[in-house]
């Protein structure tokens, strides 16, 4: 699909969201979609990193915990600033805090990546939880947004992050991401700066999670360290590029969609405090057993062996 088409499926779905939000009450259901919305943005985010890059990050929480508490800081302290204004500039913050610790963090790769990113996150959660010019624990109560406008908004920047995705990956930034990740060795030789092609993956990977985390606090009119900063939301970042499939874009916006949809389902099943991580575990087994590339691949390797048993009999 070349990106006239990704661009006209975008126009169209929205158009089918506003027709939707004008026959319902947009209750439970819209504020649900605009939920998963959110960790659709911050998934393809953290894709463009762990997918293409194949620097697997266990600590974008960090970006949109920074996404968030942009919005949320300057309320605290009373500021009247647009909030809007705000959701964009946490954006750039956290693709200005990515780039600060590009160098450090990106000297590294595989494991202790990951486990630089894991203790980044605790570092980062423990300094918010301790500070009382941050509000430690307390979190910040936001005014609550118009939601006839918010609903639009979230869904419209949502189809906007992954048409920009998509476009991106087709560049010629997008091979090199590419060449990083299937072939180092050779991407150098050709001429690649391998850091420099991996800071900027990083970079554009933070601005996204810090942008879906700024919509979050716009969106739940409220920020504390838990929700925003917590190792479970870095979880269920990276678990629905994984499950959907990683380096692909219709992979985790799939991936990202089943991961929130089932988290919900298995809260209101399972009624063991915790219950629902062991769901998201299972899935994530079974998913790595059947198609290790994830859902959204597996699908695709499907229906063309579907097409090819098809074409032979006929």
């Amino acid at each position: 699909m070349n990106l006239k088409k990704w661009i006209l499926s975008g126009i169209f779905a929205f158009i089918l969201y506003l027709v939707f939000l004008s026959i319902t009450d947009a209750g439970f259901t819209a504020n649900f979609i605009a939920y998963i919305c959110l960790f659709v943005i911050a998934g393809q985010g953290w894709n463009l990193l762990g997918g293409y890059i194949g620097e697997i990050s266990f600590g974008h929480a960090v970006f949109f915990g920074i996404g968030a508490y942009t919005v949320g800081l300057p309320v605290g302290y009373g500021l009247d600033i647009n909030l809007l204004l705000l959701v964009f500039c946490g954006a750039i913050v956290a693709g200005l805090f990515a780039l600060i610790i590009s160098y450090p963090l990106l000297r590294v790769q595989g494991f202790p990546f990951l486990v630089g990113t894991y203790g980044l996150g605790i570092v980062v959660k423990s300094i918010v939880v301790v500070s009382p010019a941050l509000f430690a624990t307390r979190g910040i109560f936001l005014k609550s947004y118009d939601k006839e406008i918010l609903y639009p908004l979230i869904v419209a920047i949502t189809i906007a992050v992954i048409i920009f995705v998509k476009w991106l990956v087709e560049q010629d930034i997008g091979l090199k991401f590419k060449a990083v990740r299937d072939v180092p060795v050779a991407a150098r030789m050709i001429g690649i700066n391998i850091y420099k092609t991996k800071a900027t993956a990083l970079v554009i990977s933070a601005v996204l999670t810090g942008l879906a985390g700024g919509l979050f606090a716009l969106y739940g009119s409220f920020v504390n360290p838990s929700a925003c900063f917590g190792e479970n939301t870095s979880i269920f970042i990276l678990l629905g590029p994984y499950i959907g499939g990683i380096g692909t874009v219709l992979g985790s916006l799939f991936g990202s969609t089943i991961v929130i949809i089932l988290q919900e389902l298995a809260r209101s099943l399972i009624k063991v405090n915790g219950g629902h991580y062991m769901l998201m575990g299972l899935l994530l087994i079974t998913v790595m057993m059947v198609s290790k590339e994830g859902i959204y691949p597996g699908l695709v390797k499907l229906m063309g062996k579907v097409k090819k048993a098809g074409a032979k009999r006929e």
